[in-house]
């Protein structure tokens, strides 16, 4: 089960800070938690990247609004964003900014630089439709009959500009070629399918990378030219750069991203824009990202998330009320990872009373009850080996996990869950252990060695629980992940792990 030799480097997109965080990121930053936990089970090196996008108009606009300068502005947000990792049991990420003068600012300028001296960025004249919200000009695509921008239903602003402009002509068709042949993979297919419908859409247009610094006043100054800012999403997308330590020996260690988690309404940004920059720098086609791993949005009860209709969901509080593992299964599992979900106050507290509660809670609770009261019936057991039960679970699990289908694996989970559960019931256990201790302890026995299973499959996704349950059978998480013989020390846990909701 180990590849101690491999690297694996994840990032999640950077969160905007015109807003504090949402539940929409939340299950971002879990989905990309997952893969770094699991690839960290594996004995990879793992680097997870996350952190906060934070030039702009819409961010300089949001701090004159909280009467702010725009530097404290990002500074209150950025915490909240990073307060948010914290809380939800990110595991092991470095936070990267994009105000961050040492580490982020002069790598871009870099960047640019390359890109200019190649003459793969020049100045024009620039006239479209931007939209604030977007912090992008539209295609006609994106605008509607009004003349709305179908994302965010606001007019947008007709600009005539000079500007500074990227030579995408250059790139489209190779961009294109690679998406095509899977070198820079994009799942699941549909997502594939739907950029590259955008070369068909966008042609081989070059596009504009800075805007006028009275237009947008918060963002990088562009190299040579104090008149121009660096496009937003020029800065945003070399975070991965940046946060992986370019100039640094760190780099070639991590570097390409080997799974980068976004959501779908930045798909265009990351097919097109991104690679493309990477081989203006010179980075070559076999050094480029592996792979965009590409998620929905979420609803809330049917309903967009929507601050004017007052339900956006804040996941602190969440977290607060139900949990952090809670939150994470929610989220994990009730929410597609390839695809757009719903978000239920009255259906999170279904899953929690069903599946974690009465399902998982219980059996953990009922079994070491029972171990302990009758120690004569689950003597001398030990584990031969953590998969030695579930391999064909587990090679679903492993599958539906590289697919990007954590909800699919999660269910996997939830199989052995449900066959613990029914093998108690069937045996009688708490009959069985007083009539026939010898008998009993088969299925004591069977019990570890699925309590174990689900312990190391469920360490990526709900890591306290994974540990109370291997604790719960006399170990931890890292001998299973060392797949070592064990003796069995059945363990009440000395509290619910899934305590009735009030």
């Amino acid at each position: 089960m180990t590849h101690a030799s491999r690297k694996f480097y994840v990032t999640t997109s950077i969160a905007y800070v015109n807003a504090p965080p949402h539940i929409g990121y939340a299950m971002e930053l879990l989905q990309a938690d997952v893969l770094a936990r699991y690839h960290r089970l594996l004995g990879e090196d793992v680097f997870l990247l996350t952190g906060t996008d934070e030039h702009g108009k819409k961010v300089a606009e949001a701090a004159e609004k909280n009467i702010m300068e725009p530097r404290a502005y990002v500074d209150m947000i950025a915490a909240r964003f990073d307060a948010l990792c914290f809380a939800l049991g990110v595991s092991e990420y470095h936070f990267i900014r994009t105000s961050d003068q040492t580490t982020h600012v002069p790598v871009v300028a870099e960047m640019w630089k390359k890109m200019a001296d190649t003459g793969d960025i020049y100045k024009g004249e620039y006239e479209g439709n931007y939209c604030v919200g977007c912090e992008a000009f539209l295609r006609e695509a994106e605008i509607d009959e009004e003349g709305k921008c179908r994302i965010h239903k606001k007019e947008t602003q007709a600009v005539r500009e000079e500007n500074y402009f990227f030579k995408f002509s250059k790139y489209a068709k190779k961009v294109e070629q690679l998406i095509r042949e899977d070198v820079f993979r994009i799942i699941p297919e549909f997502r594939k399918k739907e950029a590259l419908n955008l070369f068909s859409e966008e042609g081989v247009r070059d596009f504009s990378v800075s805007r006028p610094k009275e237009s947008v006043e918060w963002g990088i100054p562009v190299p040579g030219d104090e008149h121009q800012l660096i496009y937003v999403w020029v800065d945003a997308l070399l975070n991965y750069v940046s946060g992986a330590g370019y100039g640094t020996g760190d780099f070639n260690k991590r570097w390409p991203p080997d799974a980068q988690v976004i959501g779908k309404d930045i798909l265009r940004f990351h097919a097109m824009m991104w690679p493309a920059f990477l081989l203006a720098c010179g980075f070559l086609e076999n050094n480029l990202p592996k792979m965009l791993a590409v998620h929905g949005h979420i609803s809330i009860e049917g309903q967009k998330m929507s601050k004017s209709l007052g339900n956006v969901v804040d996941p602190a509080e969440l977290i607060v009320k139900y949990q952090k593992d809670a939150v994470r299964y929610y989220l994990l599992r009730e929410m597609p990872s390839d695809d757009d979900g719903d978000f239920s106050f009255a259906r999170f507290e279904e899953r929690y009373t069903a599946d974690l509660q009465n399902g998982l809670g219980n059996l953990v609770s009922r079994v070491t009850a029972l171990a302990f009261t009758h120690p004569e019936a689950v003597k001398g057991i030990t584990i031969s080996g953590v998969l030695a039960h579930a391999k064909e679970i587990y090679q679903k699990y492993e599958n539906a996990i590289t697919a990007f289908q954590l909800h699919r694996a999660l269910e996997h989970v939830w199989v052995l869950v449900e066959r613990s559960n029914k093998a108690v019931e069937d045996a009688k256990l708490w009959e069985l252990a007083v009539k026939d201790p010898r008998g009993a302890s088969k299925v004591f026995a069977e019990l570890a060695h699925t309590f174990a299973a689900i312990a190391y499959m469920l360490a990526p996704f709900l890591p306290e629980t994974a540990e109370k349950i291997a604790v719960a059978i006399g170990t931890d998480i890292t001998a299973l992940a060392g797949n070592t013989g064990i003796v069995v020390h059945f363990q009440k846990p000395a509290t619910s792990l899934f305590p009735k909701l009030q």
